[in-house]
This record gives C-alpha cells, structure tokens and sequence, in this order.
C-alpha cells in the first residue's frame, strides 16, 4: 500500500501529460475556434472571388481551425497563419482557374495573433495593397508576391516591427516613391521587392542597409539606373547572404561596396549592362556559392582570382561578348563547381585536361559560340558526370568526341556547328537512348541511320550528311528535324510504323532530301503533329486523305515535289492551320473554299501548280494572312476588291496575334521555312519569315483594272502582279504604300501615267513597269531616276529619265525659248564683227604700208634712210646728257674729299 501512493501520485502527472503532447502534436485537437474570428474570416472569404471554390470548406457549419488553408494555434485555437497563395503542386496543377482575386476586407484586422498571411499567386487586378495591413501588428511573414497587385506601395508596412520576411516582388504594376519606412523593420532577414518601381527612390541602397538582420535582398528588374549613383558609393550589409540585382540598367563599373558583403553566398548581377574589367577582388568573396554576371558588358580576362572561392557551385559568366583571353586554368580548382557558363564570349584557346582536374562535380558545361578549341586525349575518362553541355560553335571537331561515352547522365547534348566531320561511332545511338534533347545540326557527320531508333524528346540532325533510308523511331520522339541531309527511299516505313504508345510527335522535318516515292495514308497513327515539312524531295502521287486526321496541325509544307491532284477536303479538319505551302508541284483543280475561309492562315503558298479558276473573295477574311502567293498558275478572273480588308498587310509590319512559325521546345526552336520568289529572285526565307509581307499573284490570266483598294495596303513589302492581263490606269494611292519594297507590273496592258505619288515610297528598291501601255513622263525627283531603264522597257509612250527618250514638252520648252536665244546670238554676232573689223583693218593697214615697201624701191630706202637718222639722232641726245651727267658726279665727290 506504501508502494501504490507513488503511483496514485504518478498517474494524474501522466495522464496530463500524455494530453499535452497529443494537443502539442495533433492540429486542432481542441476543436475550438474563437467565433469572433470565424466571422471575420468569413467576412474575408465574401469580399473575394473564388471562382474555383477553393474556400468551399470555410462555412458556419465547421470548425474554423480546420479550414483549408487556415492554421490556430493548438492550445488557445486563433487564428495565426493563413497559407492562401495559388496552389502549384500537382495535385492542382498551378492555373489561372485557382486564383483568388476581388477586394481584401479590412476584417482581418480581427486576427489579432496572425503572423502568416500568404496571398501569393494570385490576381487581385491592379488593386492597391491595403494600407490596413500596416496595423497587422503580430505578422511575421507577409507574402503578396505575383499577386497582381498595382498602384504605390504602403508606406504603413514600415509598422510591422516584427516582420521576418516580405515580399511584393513579381507586381508589374507596383512602385515606390520613398523607402524611409523600410528602415524600421529592423527584425527583417527576407525582402523581396523584384519588379517592383523603384526608379524614383535615389537612396534605395541607404535605406536597406539600414537594416542590421536583413540576409537576403531581392532587387532584380526594379529599374534602378546609372542616374542612381549617388545611392551606390557605400553599403553595411553585415549579415547579407543573397543578393540579386539582375535586369536593372546599371551601364557603369560593379561599385566597390559589393566586395565589402564578404558573407555574401549568392550574387546576381545579371542584365544590366556593367561594365569594365571583371575585378580580382571577387576572389575576396571566400563564401561565394553562386556567381552569376552574363548579359553585361565586361570586358577582358576571367579574373584568375575566382579559383580561390572554393565553396563556388555556380560560375555563370555568358553573354559577355567582350570577355577575352583563355580559360583560367585555375578554374579547375573549384572542386565544387557544379556549372561552369562561359558561353558566348570572346574567349580563346584551348581546353584541356588541366582546366578539369578537381571538377568531380560538374553537371553543367556551357562554352557555346566562342573560339575555344576542345582539345583532350582521345583516351581522357573526364572526373564529372555532366548532365547539360553546350558547345554548338564551339570547336570540338573534326573527330567524334570519344569521351561522351563516358557520360551516363547526360539529359542534353548541343554540339551543332562545332566543326565536326566525322561518322558517327558505333557507341552512339545506343548510348544516346537517355537524352533528352540531341542538337547536332550544321557539322558535317555522316553515317547510316535505317537501323536507329531514335528515342530522343528533341533531335536536330539537320544540315550533316545523314544518308540511307529514315530511322525508326519511338512514341517519345516530339521534334523530328532531319532536313538538308542524304536520306533515300520512301516515307512509309516511317509514316506506317505503328507503336504501342500513342506517338508524341509534333515536328517533322525531313526538308530537302532524296526521299521518293507516294505519301502513305497512314498519318492517323501520328495525331499529336503540328508541323510537317517535306519539301524539295522527290514525292509523287496525291495528298492522302488522313492528314485530315491531323486536327492539331499548324502548317503542312510539301512544296517541290512532283504531287498532284486535288487538295483533299478531308484537310478542312485542320481548324488552327496557319501555312499551307503546296508550291512548285502538279496540283489542280480550283483552290478549295475551306482554304480561304480557315481564318487561322497566316501563309498560303500555292505558286507554281496547275490551279485554276477565279480567286476566291473570301479571301480578304483572312485577316491574319501575311504571305499570299498564288503565281504561275492558270487562275482566271478578277482581282479582289476587298483585299485591304487584310489587316496584317494594312497594319505596318505588326499584325495579327496569331503566329505558328516559331515554335519553342525546351532548348531549341523550331522555325518554318520558304523559298520566296521577291525582286525576281528566289531566297530562303526563316528566322525574318515572320516579318515578311507579299502579293504575288504574277503569271496568271488575271484580267480588269487593279483595285484601287490593294493600294491601302500599307505594309506590304511585295507586291507582284505582272505577266497577267490587267488594264486601266495605277492609282494615286499607291503613294501610301510606305513599306513597298518591290514592285512588278511588267508584261500587262496597263495604261496612263505613272502616278506622281509613286515618288513618296522611299523604301522601293525593285521596279518592274515593263510591257505596258505607259505615257507620259517618268516621275522625277526621286530614286525613280535610278533604276535601270529596262524597268520601264516596252512602254512607247513613256519619257524622260531614266529612258533615253525625251518627252514633247522638253522639246517644245527649247522651242519657246529659241526667241530669246536668236536675240543674245545676234547681239553675240554684233561684238564678234566689232572684233573682227579691228583684226582686219589692223591686217589691212599692215600689209598696206609693208606692201609699199616691199615693192617700190624708192620708198623703202627713203624710209630705212628715215630711221637711221632719227637713230643717229637719238644717240648723239643720249651721249651729251651722259657725259653732262658724269660731270655733276665728279663736282659732288670733290666737295665730300674724295679722290676723282
């Protein structure tokens, strides 16, 4: 019994006890909320929109405490956190559906112990953060980033005094005018203010310095400029960490102060146009983890200093294009380095072994598009297992890199234009099976691939010298780009392959190869393609009627080939078709209704086939259209009077949202390509496709006058109508062409004058007016003047330059001013016979006297007796006044005392 009261004791210590730490362990045990708080979160919940119901559970009829997104605290049951940013996980997969958005009801202020509020992630429309949370006074953390938030930011915050961490970044729409208050949050480690306006505060960095805990600082496109200088000479950053001042527009030196945050583990300093050398005192930074600088301006040599920080995993210094001298050997001492950017500067060199000696743990190696040379033993067993390199313009050539075998985690592999020429080794195609994404376009690699399945998301082999037939490949493939090699055979094995798994492919690509043979009806078994390009092979045979199962495809490209008959109806199917490139084949028939009522067209391409019939008004619906070429056909009828209903061709060089010939996958992109006939040459037209605009509807049998209404195009860079029948006269509106480059009405019945406004398209650089009925003159002032006159060749009527030809009006303007010219010719005469009667009286008189004297004798020796005595004369003259003369001298130098 002695024994048991210990025990008695024991029991009710235990007991309680035991409920303290189910309370302490399990939320909401108590199951009690406080009601004044449950009302005034419902108060909240009604001034919201919650157009996805996440707020469903928030009712009378529940304990507010088990609320989703509502943490009490277990023992006293108020509210202290509310976790209400957008979900991202994969349950809800992050979409627009789950925003919260409306008005933020003062009755949070009720929440008197809330120290979590989190409304990040959703879209409050431009709305003003309430100033009311200022007096919030129990918040710890405070999260209203990317939450749509607009307007200036409260300078109320600055009350929150025990706030640990804010962020308002990632709100386009907000701005700061002052950031005084900031200061009086001195408990705060957390600011993240990226994309907020900060370009009115000039002394930003005074008033975050301020801040003695802060340890990381999110600044990153806040608009912070040179003209904010002053605000840059000196910081106190004593317990910083992170810094990230990336996408701001700096333009000067990395000031000095940064090399003070010697506990600084993550800097970015990315985009933002620094410049000068990259300094040696980034090597003071010993605790440095991540150093980010591309997209600036430096200049110089990688610093050898940065192979002191060995904590370093991150070095990313791309973009710099300035950079210059070789790799630092020193680098290979990082032995945390985890990725090494250095991509797209103007480094040299080679890379060898020496530059990875202690890199065991790099994953990531990027040296794209500098003139770094890859020079290793073919034997070299690297120490890194990367899993991301980027070397396309990088010299890795000729051979093969041997040493890739070694790499068993690799997920990319980007060597395209890397100099190259080589077959692809045995090891390679099994050994690739686990990457992701293959980009070794534009070398010169070679090799049989009939017996590869490829099983790569992405692969680009294009441009190499690929040959035999197609590759097999697997339901993972997505993008397919084989174009520019040898590939042989036909299609069909590859189009008729059926798989297990639904086939992801979107992008097929096998361009200009040697492929023969007829289209397989099989494309059912492919529904997820976008893109197909099979031009400039040798296919036959018609357009089979399953690519009308093809309801997601974006542009179907078959031009020059030896295709015919007619385009299928099944097509129609295609609802988001943006370009139909049917060119240089045998197809006829009328062009399909459906072709010029599928709004979504942004090219049609049908020049060079057998098409007839008129032009289908519908046409002009196609607002977004920005290529139309219908040349070289056999279309009858008129022009359209309504094709400046076209918006993209009448809006500058802008127009319409909807663009399908740029797609983005990951890494790559993938472009549509054309041939285009413009300025009577044929080019390939890519990465500016998207910005050309152009009518060509030449050599047909068009006939009528040219619309007046096609000259409102104003963006049109092309336009071609020549070789048809067209006649009347050219529009004085064609001066409102302002972007016309090209011009060609040759070879039509044209008539009249060519239009004086002509003069206003500055842009025009070919003209073709050729083979009409032309008159009058050639407008002058302009660069009209300069194009060659076979331009306007074939035009009887036509004058003036460039043509040799002068107009009747010049001729008759001498005409009129003959009159004139008679009178100044015949005063011209007057004082030319003046001169002449002098010059001949002058002979005459000479000759008269000279005569007289030559043939009678007499009188020429009366004459030379004549002047012989007026020379006797002269001298005796002459030597009486000298002797006079030396006599004066004499009597002048007897007066002076000197000697005669």
């Amino acid at each position: 019994m002695r024994n048991s009261r210990p025990m008695i004791l024991l029991f009710p210590l235990i007991c309680f006890l035991s409920s303290t730490i189910s309370i302490l362990c399990e939320p909401n045990t108590l199951g009690v909320c406080n009601e004044k708080e449950k009302h005034a979160l419902l108060r909240f919940k009604q001034a919201l929109s919650d157009p996805a119901n996440r707020l469903s559970s928030w009712s009378m009829d529940e304990d507010c405490c088990r609320w989703e997104a509502v943490r009490c605290n277990n023992v006293t049951g108020r509210v202290v956190e509310l976790h209400l940013g957008n979900p991202q996980d994969s349950e809800y997969e992050f979409s627009i559906n789950f925003t919260l958005g409306g008005e933020i009801s003062p009755a949070l202020l009720e929440l008197e112990f809330l120290s979590y509020l989190n409304l990040s992630w959703n879209d409050f429309e431009g709305r003003s953060i309430p100033s009311f949370l200022g007096s919030m006074g129990s918040l710890r953390r405070l999260d209203l980033s990317s939450a749509g938030f607009g307007g200036v930011v409260p300078h109320q915050l600055g009350n929150l005094s025990t706030l640990r961490y804010l962020n308002l970044g990632y709100n386009s729409g907000l701005y700061v005018e002052n950031l005084d208050w900031i200061s009086h949050l001195s408990f705060l480690k957390y600011l993240g203010l990226g994309w907020v306006d900060l370009h009115r505060e000039v002394h930003w960095l005074e008033s975050m310095s301020m801040i003695p805990s802060l340890s990381e600082l999110i600044l990153s496109g806040c608009r912070l400029d040179r003209n904010m200088a002053s605000s840059l000479g000196y910081a106190n950053f004593t317990s910083l960490t992170v810094l990230y001042l990336s996408e701001n527009n700096f333009n000067l030196e990395i000031p000095n102060w940064l090399f003070n945050l010697t506990s600084l583990a993550i800097l970015n300093l990315s985009e933002n146009q620094f410049k000068g050398q990259i300094s040696e005192s980034f090597g003071q930074l010993k605790y440095l983890e991540s150093l980010k600088l591309r997209w600036n301006s430096f200049h110089g040599p990688i610093p050898t200093s940065i192979g002191n920080l060995s904590s370093l995993r991150h070095l990313v210094l791309g973009r710099n294009t300035l950079i210059n001298g070789t790799l630092p050997t020193s680098l290979g001492l990082l032995s945390n380095l985890e990725n090494l950017g250095v991509g797209g500067t103007s480094l040299t060199g080679n890379i060898s072994e020496v530059h990875f000696t202690t890199l065991s743990k790099l994953k990531a190696l990027s040296i794209y598009e500098t003139s770094l040379s890859f020079h290793v033993n073919s034997n070299w067993t690297p120490p890194f297992q990367l899993e991301h390199l980027e070397a396309s313009s990088c010299k890795m050539g000729p051979k093969f890199p041997a040493w890739l075998k070694t790499q068993k985690s690799l997920s990319h592999l980007f060597l395209s234009s890397s100099g190259i020429v080589d077959t692809t080794p045995n090891w390679f195609w099994k050994w690739a099976t686990s990457i992701q994404e293959i980009l070794l376009f534009d070398n010169r690699i070679s090799g049989e691939l009939s017996q590869v399945v490829l099983n790569n998301t992405i692969i680009n082999l294009s441009s190499n010298r690929f040959s035999g037939q197609l590759p097999l490949l697997s339901s993972n493939v997505v993008v397919l780009n084989i174009a520019n090699n040898s590939f042989s055979g036909q299609i069909s094995p590859l189009i008729y392959r059926k798989m297990n798994e639904r086939s992801k492919l979107e992008v097929l690509d096998i361009s200009n190869n040697a492929l023969s043979g007829e289209l397989s009806d099989c494309w059912i078994h492919w529904p997820s393609l976008t893109h197909i390009n099979l031009s400039s092979n040798n296919l036959s045979g018609e357009i089979p009627n399953s690519m009308g199962s093809l309801v997601a495809l974006k542009a179907l490209s078959l031009q020059n080939n030896s295709l015919y008959g007619d385009i299928p109806s099944s097509l129609q199917n295609c609802k988001v078709l943006g370009l139909i490139s049917l060119s240089d084949n045998k197809f006829s028939g009328i062009i399909p209704r459906w072709i010029v009522e599928r709004k979504t067209l942004i090219v049609i391409h049908l020049r060079s086939n057998k098409f007839m019939g008129d032009i289908p008004p519908q046409i002009c619906q196609l607002s977004f259209l920005r290529v139309l070429d219908l040349a070289n056909n056999s279309l009858s009828g008129t022009i359209p009077k309504c094709l400046n209903d076209i918006s993209a061709m009448a809006g500058g060089r802008s127009g319409g949202h909807i663009d399908v010939l740029v797609e983005d996958y990951d890494y790559d992109t993938y472009m549509e390509s054309l041939i285009l006939n413009i300025k009577g040459r044929d080019s390939e037209y890519k990465k500016i496709l998207r910005y050309v605009r152009m009518i060509d509807l030449s050599s047909n049998n068009l006939s009528g006058s040219i619309p007046i209404e096609i000259f409102s195009l104003s963006g049109l860079q092309s336009l071609n109508l020549s070789h048809n029948h067209l006649t009347g006269m050219i529009s004085m509106e064609i001066g409102g062409m302002k972007y016309l480059e090209s011009l060609d009405l040759s070879g039509n019945n044209l008539s009249g004058e060519i239009p004086q406004t002509m003069a206003n398209l500055t842009f025009l650089g070919d003209l073709n007016l050729s083979y009409n009925n032309f008159s009058g003159r050639i407008p002058s002032g302009t660069q009209i003047q300069t194009f060659n006159p076979l331009s306007f060749i074939g035009n009887a009527e036509l004058c003036g330059a460039p043509l040799p030809k002068n107009c009747p009006e010049d001729e008759e303007e001498e005409e009129t001013q003959q009159p004139i010219s008679v009178g100044e010719n015949r005063e011209f005469q007057e004082i030319a016979w003046f001169y002449i009667g002098i010059g001949s009286g002058f002979f005459v008189g000479l000759w008269g006297v000279c005569g007289c004297l030559f043939f009678n004798k007499a009188w020429r020796h009366a004459y030379f007796q004549y002047l012989d005595d007026i020379k006797d004369s002269a001298y005796v003259v002459i030597a009486i006044k000298l002797k006079w003369l030396h006599q004066k001298l004499g009597i002048y130098n007897a007066g002076n005392g000197e000697p005669i």
